[in-house]
């Protein structure tokens, strides 16, 4: 039997997703919206320019398999699949063409350095690097340190989220790097984050006199809001990089680690339960991807 034809003209699936598009804009994340969404709007486009001639979804998919990397091409798939779906629902198409298309792209396995965290040695090493290296930039390596947030969401961080008493800090809020837009976290949790002492002096120790509620409380060298993704490549993989080559850290991992580092050295003295709320992401994952990591096993001579 000759295989189903799923006819699906550029042209007129431009203007579907650009529907989809407008439908989809109250639903999603700003950032998601103007990155991702306008990524495939990009992509769509520049298929019609480049190959005009292509009618058939299937074709498409193999155009974009040989073009662009696999991963890339089953996200494509993916949201054109969910836009079938809509357009089928609203009338506009007898049926999705794109359907099952992105499960021909299989999503490559994590890395095994996908979770990995820094030992609490490591930690204090990197940290101590930055103070002496690069002291200004130390308080930024500290805080991510001792709270395991996301970068996104101390980078959103102001004074009016931080306790008067430096008791506590309010994680609800992100502001990726690449739009600067803020909107919720990533997972859509809020966490009210206990201080220890620790974390309290290092707060007390950037807040500015007078304090404006509606300042950042992470400055960059020259003011305004902390760039993370700048001090990503231009300090911390450098002066990690560093470690590792003379010997004293195991291996190179990025500013995001921090979160993991953080998460797993509390699952030795905190509930599952607990990490999941102060890390903002779901118990599932807790014991999916750190439970494991943290356990120390001790095999006895038998």
């Amino acid at each position: 039997m000759p295989p189903r034809r799923r006819p699906a003209s550029l042209r007129r699936w431009v203007d579907l997703w650009a529907q989809y598009q407008d439908f989809r804009r109250p639903n999603v994340s700003p950032s998601t919206y103007q990155r991702d969404y306008r990524k495939i709007s990009d992509r769509l486009k520049a298929l019609k320019a480049a190959a005009p001639h292509l009618g058939e979804a299937v074709e498409i998919l193999n155009y974009l398999n040989s073009h662009y990397s696999a991963e890339t091409t089953r996200r494509t798939m993916q949201q054109l699949n969910a836009c079938g779906k809509w357009a089928a629902t609203q009338g506009l198409v007898k049926s999705n063409p794109w359907e099952g298309l992105q499960t021909q792209i299989r999503r490559p396995p994590p890395g095994p350095d996908a979770w990995a965290a820094f030992t609490a040695p490591e930690r204090d090493l990197i940290i101590a690097k930055f103070e002496a290296d690069h002291p200004t930039l130390a308080p930024w390596v500290k805080f991510q340190f001792y709270t395991g947030a996301r970068p996104e969401e101390s980078a959103a961080l102001t004074w009016a989220d931080v306790a008067p008493d430096y008791s506590w800090v309010l994680f609800n809020k992100s502001r990726p790097g690449d739009t600067g837009i803020i909107q919720r976290t990533k997972s859509y949790r809020e966490t009210k984050f206990p201080c220890n002492p620790r974390l309290t002096a290092l707060l007390k120790s950037l807040s500015p006199s007078p304090k404006n509620r509606d300042n950042w409380v992470h400055l960059g060298p020259r003011g305004g809001n902390f760039d993370y993704k700048n001090f990503q490549e231009r300090y911390w993989k450098p002066l990690v990089n560093h470690l590792v080559d003379s010997g004293q850290v195991a291996c190179y991992l990025s500013q995001y680690h921090t979160r993991h580092t953080w998460i797993t050295l509390a699952l030795d003295h905190l509930p599952p339960q607990d990490v999941s709320y102060l890390a903002r992401v779901s118990v599932d994952v807790i014991y999916r991807h750190y439970v494991g990591r943290n356990r120390k096993i001790v095999i006895p001579e038998f």
